[in-house]
């Protein structure tokens, strides 16, 4: 694929709300042509709500973004509707940069990138047979029954990518998963 040639957008439809007025068809179409410029900014955008009000000579405006599994919020206000509008998508411009160069610094890409990339690989593979998964080896634990704090504490202490407790207060097997440094994701076993 050629660097020159850009990947296609896709941005479902802006959903408005104004409680008290409704949004002109001219007024709409440039909220959809000022939004269509957050679209660089990931593969697929979820969700585009507007909120509009008018208080005491004051526009209102409110944008909810849902974008590759994030959700981004701004509002702003502005004696002229197009002016409140220009300022909250130039804020929201930010955010969603500001973002996408956290990603990129963190070395992670966008859930639709990878997801792509999953995909891709899963279709090349699809040509030569998998070997059957084998076990490398057996690691067997002592789960001592602790809160679900003790355990977050004992697996900060420990450093540890993966740790596995009995959650006294639910009765359950579970298992910590740390995301970054002192953020874990939990698992929890069911019957």
């Amino acid at each position: 694929m050629s660097k020159s040639r850009r990947k296609q957008v896709e941005i479902v439809d802006v959903t408005f709300r104004s409680p008290h007025q409704e949004l002109s068809e001219s007024e709409k179409a440039y909220v959809r042509r000022k939004l269509a410029k957050l679209a660089r900014f990931f593969h697929k955008i979820w969700t585009l709500e507007l909120t509009y009000e008018l208080v005491r000579g004051q526009h209102h405006v409110s944008v909810l973004v849902d974008a590759d599994g994030q959700r981004f919020h701004y509002d702003d206000k502005a004696p002229e509707f197009r002016a409140a509008v220009d300022a909250v998508v130039q804020k929201m411009e930010h955010q969603l940069a500001r973002y996408k160069e956290k990603l990129q610094k963190r070395g992670r890409k966008p859930r639709e990138e990878v997801i792509e990339a999953v995909l891709s690989e899963a279709e090349e593979s699809e040509s030569e047979p998998m070997p059957n998964p084998t076990l490398r080896r057996t690691v067997r634990v002592p789960l001592k029954p602790m809160s679900l704090e003790e355990a977050l504490l004992q697996a900060d202490l420990e450093n540890a990518q993966v740790y596995m407790f009995h959650d006294s207060d639910t009765n359950r097997y579970c298992v910590l998963v740390q995301v970054e440094k002192g953020v874990y994701d939990l698992i929890e076993g069911m019957e």
